[in-house]
């Protein structure tokens, strides 16, 4: 892609950021077809919306590959947090962990995330478009899907693998079990590709273990992570 579709590319996505208003599918003579791309108009705009991005988020794309795109600290809400379904369109949620990281992430290295401390979460991710995202590289060109991060409290990193599930309503289900350490060193792995990232960014990681859902009026979400904690939200 020129220059000039990439420019305009960022000015459409851009906007409909800025004004909460949704985007129709790209014109085809700017259509993004590739990852390069996506992720090129992605920091497009960040940059022209001033947002200085504290870390890096790898979600399940609505395809259901996974996308990496940057995590913007204004994004974080509480646990517990009541969230309005028309500001959330082609709204999903899943399971997610926000790692703090301890030390930096050199590019050229290829030890382990140093993860200082975690804290449980529910990722929920929306799109500008109206029909939706039509391909993984439309969704990573809109910050990879970028809607909320709902955080629980802050813990210790576990040694072992835990159990999550994520819950409609009430219920406490057994979960599916999942490596946290293996999904950090994937995340790591995104941000070292991306340049590094420094002491006291972020790595978050969803769609762990359970499901992606749809949003709908009147649900409460619930992530539970076995010797972690958990984290709920709610839909009108």
């Amino acid at each position: 892609m020129d220059q000039d579709p990439i420019t305009r590319a960022t000015g459409y996505l851009s906007e409909a950021f800025e004004t909460g208003n949704p985007l129709a599918p790209l014109p085809p003579e700017i259509a993004i077809t590739t990852q390069d791309d996506a992720e090129e108009v992605a920091g497009g705009v960040l940059a022209r919306l001033g947002f200085a991005p504290c870390g890096i988020r790898v979600a399940p794309a609505a395809d259901g590959s996974l996308i990496t795109g940057p995590m913007l600290e204004a994004r974080f809400l509480d646990d517990g947090a009541g969230l309005a379904l028309e500001i959330m369109r082609h709204g999903r949620a899943s399971a997610a962990l926000l790692g703090v990281l301890g030390t930096a992430l050199d590019p050229e290295a290829t030890t382990p995330p140093d993860i200082s401390a975690i804290h449980p979460a529910l990722d929920v991710s929306a799109s500008r478009y109206t029909q939706g995202p039509a391909d993984r590289f439309a969704e990573i060109a809109d910050l990879a899907g970028l809607g909320l991060l709902v955080l629980g409290k802050r813990r210790p990193v576990p040694a072992t693998p835990r159990r999550v599930a994520l819950v409609e309503g009430e219920g406490s289900p057994r979960g599916k079990a999942f490596d946290l350490h293996a999904a950090f060193a994937a995340a790591a792995a995104e941000a070292r590709r991306l340049g590094g990232l420094p002491a006291g960014a972020v790595l978050v990681v969803a769609g762990l273990g359970a499901p992606v859902v749809g949003l709908k009026a009147g649900a409460r979400l619930t992530a539970r992570f076995t010797g972690i904690g958990k984290v709920s939200a709610s839909f009108g």
